[in-house]
């Protein structure tokens, strides 16, 4: 982070990056005036996404899978968070391709990348990907038009496996949802899903639901002063951060049968936590009671409990491993 608090020029910067990221005025490519704009998203708006990704690529390791792929293609890289992170996880990638509506992005990517991973083949992006490729995706479905997607989708298909993530809204989650619509039958669903089917938040009576998870933000960013500065400024919560995800292999990889994911966070009531669940069985509101199981509920209150679970019904209440 900064060693200096933003200047007022700075935050007048942000707060109209903020602005376009809310009113859609960004799109095309008009996020950045300056390479300034970019080093200052990559130290806030892009640390807070980065957070994200740091989120799924720890439940991807904590499952023990980890790409195939050699080759990165970051599709809307912004600043580059999302390959760096994902280079800092998985070091035997070999190259990295950088595609972005805005040239000044991408060079200031590019730049990033060869500082903090000097050994990177850097590869121009294309309309095509080299073959073996790990395509990421990053909050970039509220930008794009039909003729967009489309694009993206075909491109998509050339991938071997793909990391997307996107925002924790109803609207982005649902649009990532019809993008595992297009693309499961080709893939394996690694994560969030439980299973291979249809959706369960596209079947009657769970519109008002989407699939979307809780990152957590680093204990130093609620003690850092710049934060402080960037949250109270510019009105940003930096207590909670939703994002939605999907991650699909030809490789496969997904989840054994049997597992079932918690959505969102649990509602704790006297006595009892409600929790939206997905299983192969479909999407369910699910009563859990302390009296049933102390020791789970216990580590739901306290945001212990791994979003993956294998309990099961018995007389309509949950039951857990002892082992949980």
């Amino acid at each position: 982070m900064r060693e200096q608090s933003f200047t007022h020029d700075e935050m007048l910067a942000l707060s109209r990056l903020r602005a376009g990221f809310l009113d859609g005025t960004n799109a095309g490519g008009a996020y950045w005036q300056s390479e300034t704009d970019l080093a200052l998203y990559d130290c806030t708006f892009a640390e807070r996404i980065g957070w994200k990704w740091d989120a799924v690529l720890a439940e991807l390791t904590a499952r023990e899978w980890s790409p195939r792929a050699r080759h990165l293609y970051d599709f809307g890289c912004g600043s580059g968070v999302a390959g760096r992170r994902v280079f800092g996880t998985w070091g035997n990638m070999e190259s990295l391709s950088l595609a972005d509506v805005s040239p000044l992005a991408v060079r200031f990517a590019e730049a990033k990348a060869r500082e903090r991973f000097p050994q990177v083949q850097l590869r121009s992006a294309g309309e095509t990907m080299q073959p073996g490729s790990l395509l990421l995706v990053s909050h970039v479905l509220n930008e794009l038009n039909a003729a967009a997607r489309a694009r993206l989708i075909a491109l998509a298909r050339q991938a071997e496996e793909i990391i997307w993530v996107e925002a924790g809204t109803h609207a982005d989650s649902r649009a990532l949802i019809a993008m595992r619509e297009e693309l499961r039958g080709e893939f394996t669903v690694v994560a969030p899903c439980t299973h291979a089917e249809k959706c369960g938040m596209l079947s009657p009576g769970n519109e008002r639901h989407w699939c979307h998870h809780f990152g957590h933000v680093p204990s130093e960013a609620s003690q850092d002063a710049h934060w402080s500065q960037f949250s109270r400024d510019l009105g940003i919560d930096l207590t909670t951060l939703p994002y939605s995800f999907l991650v699909l292999s030809r490789n496969g990889g997904g989840l054994a049968p049997g597992a079932t994911r918690i959505i969102g966070r649990p509602r704790e009531a006297k006595g009892r936590m409600e929790i939206l669940s997905c299983a192969a069985g479909g999407v369910n509101d699910l009563t859990l009671q302390k009296r049933d199981e102390p020791v789970f509920f216990k580590s739901l209150q306290k945001g212990r409990a791994a979003s993956v679970q294998r309990w099961s019904m018995e007389d309509g209440k949950v039951r857990v491993p002892k082992n949980e």
